[in-house]
């Protein structure tokens, strides 16, 4: 191999070349690596050890006589724990500290997996050895470690996925437009766990595959799946504790060959895009799990009684960390440190935060988007924690301008490009931004409001206008939220911007650098909060003990425990009775699909899923019935199935009137006048009562938007000169049971919307019932 190459960072990772493997790893500060190879991945020992040959910051091997199925590891040694020739697995010789004053943490009884490995062989396996240093530095993790091994797919592409691939390179494909999405956000086992999802292989990649058919008959687009790469064991159930960006986790797949994952994978990509459904992961860039400062965790976890040895309960808590990979090939080459290189900036909230802008993880982001678009055949991502992306190198606290940073690689990537992914970042960290330091868009924008908030602030693409970044936008959620929620929040009250702003697609906050309304992604509910369903049935979060936080029920004291996590500021009201309360989630339904942006619904909110009233299940043991799809009761209650058919509707509304709702850009939708309910142009915004009328039907049939945020009847002059038809209403009266007998109407159908056989209004007004929305289509 061409040495430049390689210390261009051309070959890391394993690479099948001249009847062998090539083995590459990135490093600036050790001073020796080793591979080690294991014919048994579960042996105490390496079959052979090799020193590696360094090339710039790549040490580099190539290994003849070995190929696919071959596990490996590495072992590495640095300025804190330099080579001693007579070291042994197992002890301590040459060990000077376990962090040194430049944040090195090499410990070579600790096993490293290979960053750019494709799959390891088992989740590592505690019992046989731990990975922390500190008190547990000389424990060999040879036998306990999971193993590399490389690997090879087998999987034949179906042929529709050639004709697939082809029109997602054209960004005008009708379907694929990014005005045509209706995103969907699951977890990919909480999906399909529960026997009565209907699946052969519950809570698998298979599964979640075998399901495409209900995603695809409800009119979603695009599926966003929540974070689908290996993670720790007590990772958390919702995944965001990554610990390799190129591996599916494990857990997820029923076959257990590795290369059968990677199939299985690619497998239920297949079945998505058969149906037309695209594919978006949710990655996370900004941090690993490789385990933070552990001393009080260990304690309260392991030793309420006090029994844990003083050695290990009086350690320095700077000294016991985790090495699965990253950290232990050069931790301050990977990790954002302190000042004093002895702890991790925390931007991220969690710790172990990435240096994303230094040259090995900025290669490897973009690296790892590519392996995932190119070979798994991804459509999209959405970025958790995004801001951390474009943090200044070595000053985390300053945001640089994205040109300069990994967020500008990513949207001009040719690679990504050619299948035009989405990109979309969660637009706000768990830190804080030096404002006067930090870009914050043009004329230091009120868009740039916050701490750690870069709503609108990321970049477009410099070579391929349209294919820049989207944004969840959070204010969209808080405005719909406490307009609905909040009797005294009316149309002009600000979450920074108001009501009218977030309706026509926030247009100062994407169109200032060229991006478009879609990159607005519009939503009111996803896995961080509240349901839908809570949303109006909870005033506060109810995260104590309970079903989706057993750990303060059996454990209180343990560190694990978290009864104040997750956001108190939630918007919600509990509504009391339930007719109102799916009048409430009606209302947000058609905020979603009426508002210019790409809406994106999460999994269950279409049968009023509850989590009863937890607002964070995420830990690892709110795995469980409670936190997964019950599909089971849920196919027992009128109720739900109606609201499911209003989901399913109302989507389908919103596909048919993309011309009013949905365009490809700022000002080309159909125009519209903003109306006072008496039909003039003086609206009252200190109010809750608004009409939109979409007056030109040469763009398509006009429409009445008649939105009643009040606490009584507003009745409403309709423009004249038209025949109007009611297509939707969201008041309550419709979908009560003695309603639907009376007008003979099925039980689990939904009466609050007419997509066919809409009735025709007779009068010159129409009264709209409290805290509803009425839409009305003009007849040609």
């Amino acid at each position: 191999m061409d040495a430049a190459a390689i210390e261009r960072l051309e070959f890391l990772g394993p690479t099948v070349v001249d009847k062998g493997i090539n083995f590459g790893v990135y490093s600036e500060r050790a001073e020796r690596i080793e591979l080690l190879l294991f014919d048994n991945p579960e042996a105490t020992l390496p079959t052979r050890q090799f020193p590696m040959e360094r090339f710039g910051n790549v040490w580099n091997l190539h290994v003849q006589g070995i190929g696919v199925g071959q596990h490996y590891g590495f072992i590495a040694w640095g300025p804190n724990w330099p080579y001693d020739p007579a070291w042994k697995p197992g002890t301590v010789v040459g060990f000077k500290s376990d962090v040194d004053s430049e944040g090195n943490r090499f410990n070579p009884n600790k096993l490293l997996w290979d960053p750019y490995g494709k799959a390891i062989h088992r989740d590592h396996d505690w019992s046989k050895g731990s990975l922390a240093t500190g008190p547990a530095r000389a424990e060999s993790t040879f036998a306990a470690a999971s193993k590399s091994i490389v690997v090879q797919s087998r999987y034949t592409w179906s042929e529709n996925e050639t004709a697939y691939r082809a029109r997602r390179e054209d960004e005008n494909t009708p379907g694929h437009r990014w005005n045509d999405v209706i995103m969907y956000e699951l977890h990919p086992r909480g999906f399909t766990a529960s026997a009565a999802s209907g699946v052969e292989h519950p809570g698998t990649w298979r599964g979640l595959g075998e399901k495409v058919a209900y995603l695809k008959d409800l009119g979603i687009t695009a599926v966003h799946v929540m974070p689908p790469f290996e993670k720790p064991q007590e990772g958390g159930y919702w995944g965001y504790s990554t610990l390799s960006f190129f591996i599916a986790e494990n857990t997820y797949s029923f076959r257990k060959e590795q290369h059968e994952i990677i199939d299985e994978f690619k497998w239920m990509v297949d079945q998505f895009h058969q149906a037309d459904i695209e594919v978006y992961l949710d990655v996370v860039y900004n941090h690993t799990g490789e385990g933070g400062f552990w001393r009080d965790r260990l304690a309260y976890d392991f030793n309420p009684d006090n029994s844990i040895p003083p050695t290990l309960v009086n350690v320095d808590p700077k000294e016991v960390v985790g090495l699965y990979n990253f950290r232990g090939f050069d931790n301050a080459a990977y990790y954002s440190l302190t000042d004093d290189k002895q702890a991790y900036f925390n931007n991220t909230g969690v710790g172990n935060q990435m240096r994303c802008n230094h040259t090995p993880f900025r290669k490897l982001i973009v690296d790892s988007l590519r392996y995932w678009v190119d070979e798994m055949h991804v459509d999209g991502f959405r970025f958790d924690l995004a801001p951390v992306l474009g943090e200044r190198d070595l000053q985390y606290y300053v945001w640089e301008d994205p040109k300069n940073t990994v967020l500008q690689d990513i949207a001009d990537d040719p690679v990504l490009q050619k299948y035009n992914t989405r990109l979309i970042s969660e637009p706000w960290a768990a830190g804080g931004y030096d404002l006067g330091l930090s870009f914050n868009g043009p004329n230091n924008n009120e868009f740039s409001n916050g701490y750690g908030t870069r709503i609108g602030l990321f970049p477009n693409s410099t070579n391929k206008p349209g294919t820049g970044w989207g944004e969840w936008n959070g204010r969209f959620r808080d405005w719909w939220r406490s307009f609905w929620n909040h009797d005294d929040f009316k149309l002009n009250s600000r979450e920074v911007k108001d009501g009218g702003f977030f309706l026509v697609g926030s247009p100062d906050w994407y169109r200032w650098n060229g991006r478009k309304p879609y990159h607005a992604i519009n939503f009111v509910t996803v896995h961080d909060g509240f349901t839908m369903y809570d949303l109006f049935s909870y005033n506060l979060k109810q995260n104590h003990c309970g079903p989706l936080n057993p750990i303060c029920c059996t454990e209180p004291n343990s560190a694990w425990c978290e009864t104040e996590s997750g956001e108190s500021n939630n918007r919600s009201r509990n509504w009391n009775d339930e007719p109102t309360k799916r009048q409430m989630m009606r209302n947000m339904y058609v905020a979603l699909m009426i508002s210019q942006g790409t809406p994106l619904l999460w999994a269950g909110d279409e049968w009023m899923r509850t989590q009863l009233g937890n607002n964070n299940a995420y830990s690892t043991r709110a795995d469980n019935p409670y936190n997964w799809m019950d599909w089971g009761s849920w196919q027992a209650s009128d109720e739900r199935h109606r609201m499911h058919d209003f989901v399913k509707q109302v989507i389908a509304f919103r596909k048919s009137h993309q011309y009013a709702f949905a365009p490809l850009e700022y000002g080309a939708a159909a125009p519209m006048a903003w109306k006072s309910a008496q039909n003039t142009d003086n609206v009252a915004w200190d109010s809750k009562q608004l009409m939109m009328h979409f007056y030109d039907p040469s763009k398509g049939p006009e429409l009445a938007v008649l939105i009643n945020g009040e606490g009584g009847d507003v009745t409403f002059s309709l423009p004249q000169g038209r025949t109007w038809k009611r297509v939707l209403d969201t008041q309550s009266y419709w979908d009560l049971p003695t309603t639907l007998v009376q007008q003979n109407k099925p039980q689990r159908a939904s009466n609050n919307i007419w997509l066919t056989g809409a009735e025709a209004v007779t009068t010159s007004d129409y009264t709209v019932k409290p805290r509803s929305v009425v839409v009305l289509e003009a007849a040609p």
